[in-house]
Formats: structure tokens, C-alpha cells, sequence
């Protein structure tokens, strides 16, 4: 899945602050107030998107990260790439309103348990009661957070779909996800798709059927401790 991504900062991409400084500016022409986020990106945030425009060009534009749920009960932030062509919330999106989040990595987080405690026969009932305190705290879960992104250098991009929603200047995205690959597999079974510089048009191409379009996303990644 993806909970959360790092877009780092202008000084240090010049091609991913372009496409930040116009989203920037859409937005403060949208809402009055400019600001799409970087560093560390939470859901419900405005972020900075790539997606066709009205010209039929590639622009980068202010989207917020989350369709309201129905009755607005939280935010669908994710959406299963291998079904979204099914379910009529996402069907049109993914036909006609995708987009590419610029990024530099996301975050996911291994979950591990504890290893449990050896208790000897001969202990003292003081000491089995502490060992078996010191083992239900050992199996408690452990979270570890990793920084994953593909191989290859440069700007990765997280496929979206995106739409529009009443009573919001921005659209909402929710970012696709897919089986994870095998490199990373152990932190988590799912990752979100993700494109390359050199196949991100694809994914924008509303005549590229989108089924299709998923094969050339990236699969070769690497991880490091965050």
C-alpha cells in the first residue's frame, strides 16, 4: 500500500521544483493560497500531480490526496490496480482522469514480532511470572519503517486516478496499488504502482487502455531503514 511519500526539496531536483512551483501557483489561483506539500507527505494533503489538462498538455496541477468516502467517512487513499476497472467509483477515473504523483520514495512499514522467551523447569513462580511479563512484551508487534523506491535514478512517479468532488476547488486522488515485487515483498504484499521517467506518458495516454499501460511500471526496487 502507500500511507505516506517524501518529495524532497527544491534545491535538490530542478524538474520535480518546476513541477512543484506550477502546481504552487494553480493552486493560490484555485483557493487563494499556494503551499502543495513536500518532505514527509500524509494522506488528506494537496499535492502535486501530473495529469492531462484542458490544452490536451501534461501540466502539474494541485490535487488532494483521498476520495471522501460515501457519507464522508474517511479517505479511500489507496485503490487495487487489478480491480479499479470493475468498481463503478473508480472505473471512469481510470479511463479518463489518471495522473503521476512526483516523488523520491514512499514509506511502508514491516511489521515483526517478538521473539518468545525460553522458560526453564526449575524456575522460581517470581521468576516464571516476570519471564512470562518479559514474554508477552517480547511478542508485542514492532514496526519498522523503510524508504522504498525503484533502482533506477531520478524522479519516480506514483500512478493515480483522480476526480472531482463537490464542494472542493481541488480533485481528489487516490494512488494505485499492486503486488508488491519480490525484493520488498517482506515489508509489506502490497506497493503502489509506480512509473519512470521514461514510461510516464504512457500511463497519461488516455488511449492506452490502462490494464496495458500497468506493464511498464517499475518492479526492480530497492529499500533502506528510514
Amino acid at each position: 500500500m502507500c500511507g505516506r511519500f517524501f518529495v524532497v526539496g527544491e534545491s535538490e531536483n530542478e524538474l520535480l521544483a518546476r513541477m512543484i512551483r506550477e502546481a504552487d501557483r494553480r493552486k493560490a489561483a484555485l483557493t487563494g493560497e499556494g503551499g502543495v506539500a513536500m518532505g514527509e507527505v500524509f494522506p488528506a494533503s494537496a499535492v502535486a500531480a501530473l495529469a492531462v489538462g484542458k490544452s490536451g498538455r501534461i501540466g502539474a496541477f494541485p490535487m488532494l490526496w483521498g476520495f471522501k468516502r460515501p457519507q464522508g467517512r474517511g479517505l479511500i487513499i489507496n485503490t487495487r490496480s487489478e480491480t479499479a476497472l470493475e468498481k463503478p467509483m473508480f472505473r471512469a477515473s481510470m479511463l479518463d482522469r489518471r495522473c503521476l504523483i512526483p516523488c523520491s520514495w514512499y514509506f511502508e512499514w514491516e511489521t515483526r514480532r517478538g521473539q518468545t522467551d525460553i522458560l526453564d523447569d526449575e524456575m522460581s513462580f517470581q521468576t516464571l511470572k516476570t519471564a512470562s511479563d518479559k514474554q508477552k512484551k517480547s511478542q508485542q508487534a514492532v514496526k519498522i519503517k523503510y524508504a522504498i523506491r525503484p533502482k533506477a535514478p531520478g524522479i519516480m512517479y506514483l500512478a493515480g486516478i483522480y476526480r472531482y468532488e463537490k464542494d472542493s476547488p481541488l480533485p481528489a486522488l487516490s494512488i494505485l496499488t499492486r503486488t508488491a515485487a519480490e525484493d520488498i515483498a517482506f515489508i509489506h504484499d502490497r506497493m503502489p504502482v509506480i512509473f519512470s521517467e521514461a514510461h510516464k506518458a504512457l500511463w497519461l495516454d488516455r488511449s492506452c487502455d490502462p490494464q496495458t499501460a500497468l506493464l511498464s511500471c517499475e518492479t526492480d526496487m530497492t529499500h533502506r531503514a528510514a
